[in-house]
């Protein structure tokens, strides 16, 4: 039997209904580890056994290999040759990588914004300040993965007004180590008004078509959180509450 459903006439264009993207085994499984990498709930150098994180997700070992396949390439897990996967820990090193390439591409973004000319910069600018009032209210509320949102959404927002496509998805793909430290950060050092001063100073300066200013309040920011997440102990490193956390590769509307 077949329902009519009273749209036929109004062609398929003009119904209304949107598609459904529903997510698949591999895609859950992938969230659920990715969110308990990045929170801190599996630590650095946990081992992650595909059988036995398949027995407790209730599903087959495959789409948990394709999970894992997944958080290697975005440097969150450790595939060895004896087969075996670990959750990665960072080193200072690391942390330093992390943030210096952050730096490039910022800088990147920020210069070619400027460069656009007072259009650009005006709507960069209005967009900054929108990123800058939803993280001034992730800080009223205290909450450290709000805080974390926003402060990223910030910095996402200015790498994909400088309108180069494959620097932003670099920048998505530091998004998840990014993350991770971040969230370290606000155990250990919590974030207060200074971080609405800090991400103020950068949208000045863009507002005043500085390339140079712009430059230098990214890396002084950027360097004082690397900074910062180095001289935390392991024991700050890890969140007392670890919690689900935002996820970077969401798009920012």
């Amino acid at each position: 039997m077949v329902l009519s459903t009273g749209l036929a006439s109004a062609g398929p264009m003009s119904t209304g209904l949107a598609t459904l993207h529903i997510p698949s085994t591999a895609d859950r499984v992938y969230d659920q580890l990715w969110r308990l990498i990045v929170s801190g709930s599996l630590e650095p150098g946990e081992p992650l056994n595909e059988k036995h994180i398949g027995e407790q997700l209730g599903v087959s070992r495959s789409p948990v290999r394709e999970a894992l396949q997944r958080l290697v390439s975005e440097r969150l897990v450790i595939a060895r040759p004896n087969r075996t996967v670990t959750v990665r820990e960072y080193t200072d090193e690391d942390i330093a990588e992390i943030y210096d390439a952050r730096i490039v591409i910022e800088s990147h973004a920020a210069a070619t914004v400027i460069s656009a000319g007072p259009a650009t910069i005006s709507a960069t600018c209005d967009r900054l300040e929108d990123a800058l009032g939803r993280l001034g209210a992730a800080l009223g509320t205290g909450d450290r993965l709000e805080i974390v949102e926003a402060d990223l959404a910030f910095h996402q927002d200015l790498v994909r007004c400088g309108g180069n496509s494959r620097l932003a998805d670099a920048y998505l793909l530091l998004s998840a180590e990014t993350v991770t430290c971040m969230s370290w950060l606000e155990n250990a050092r919590p974030s207060g008004g200074e971080l609405m001063q800090d991400h103020r100073e950068l949208v000045d300066a863009l507002r005043a078509r500085d390339p140079v200013a712009m430059a230098q309040a990214i890396a002084q920011h950027l360097n004082h959180a690397s900074a910062n997440l180095s001289a935390a102990s392991p024991t700050e490193r890890s969140p007392l509450n670890p919690a689900p956390v935002p996820n970077p590769r969401q798009e920012t509307p």
